[in-house]
């Protein structure tokens, strides 16, 4: 072999070596998290009952006091970072938080992209109308228009409603807003947001839920040891009667 060719074997080598230590000393997100006592989370606080901006501006909901029950079974502090919706997926997956928890909908389209906890919450996709109107069922929709939250499942069931209009603003707000303002004819969402609207007054639900689905938290591809973490912590909460009390709090 000739000295340029042993040269470059003995680079390739080292290469390796310093590779494979890298990845030998790399910190799995668990670690960095727990190392730091915070643990970032992706959040689009327009979901009532699950998420939303409270009277006094401070972020309430089911989500988030479930998750601050878990979070303190790993003794961790959570670092709520708000973004729209359809911007959470694209955060976890680079890395600009460590984790999401919105809703999150167990999907196979979604579970291409990020990781999935175990589910902790089962709910579905219903229509939502103006208390007077005479829609009943999806098929009454054929030539309606409807407004539904970008990046949701609810926008798939939407797009499956043949000659319907959809409209896809970044908020259930917005678009509950448009429904109210007769700029929409129905809003479709989960059960619960909803239910949480028809509470108003304002709004009923039209016809039988279009899916049933379960709701879980999200991470990076590959995160099995944070996940497994969450999962843990959450049968935790679920075995102590936190989860009941909380499913009660928030009349789920």
């Amino acid at each position: 072999m000739k000295f340029n060719q042993l040269r470059i074997v003995a680079v390739l080598a080292l290469t390796l070596v310093l590779g494979l230590s890298a990845v030998a000393n790399a910190e799995t997100t668990l670690e960095k998290v727990k190392k730091a006592g915070v643990i970032t989370v992706g959040n689009s606080p327009d979901y009532p009952p699950f998420e939303s901006i409270g009277d006094n501006g401070e972020r309430v909901g089911f989500d988030v006091d479930l998750l601050n029950a878990i979070a303190a079974k790993l003794d961790l502090k959570i670092q709520w970072v708000t973004m729209d919706f359809a911007a959470i997926v694209t955060a976890v997956q680079s890395g600009q938080v460590d984790m999401g928890m919105s809703g999150f909908s167990i999907s196979a389209e979604r579970a291409e992209q990020v990781d999935f906890s175990a589910p902790y919450f089962v709910s579905g996709q219903v229509i939502v109308v103006q208390s007077e109107s005479a829609i009943d069922s999806a098929e009454a929709l054929k030539g309606k228009k409807i407004a539904v939250q970008l990046g949701t499942t609810g926008e798939q069931q939407a797009d499956k409603i043949e000659g319907a209009e959809v409209v896809k603003p970044e908020s259930y707000n917005i678009a509950f807003m448009m429904l109210n303002n007769k700029a929409a004819d129905a809003v479709i969402a989960d059960i619960s947001v909803a239910d949480e609207f028809v509470k108003r007054g304002m709004f009923k639900r039209a016809g039988e839920p279009l899916s049933y689905e379960e709701f879980a938290m999200i991470s990076r591809k590959g995160n099995e040891d944070l996940l497994g973490a969450l999962n843990k912590a959450l049968e935790e909460v679920k075995q102590d009667g936190t989860y009941a009390d909380l499913v009660k709090k928030w009349n789920l």
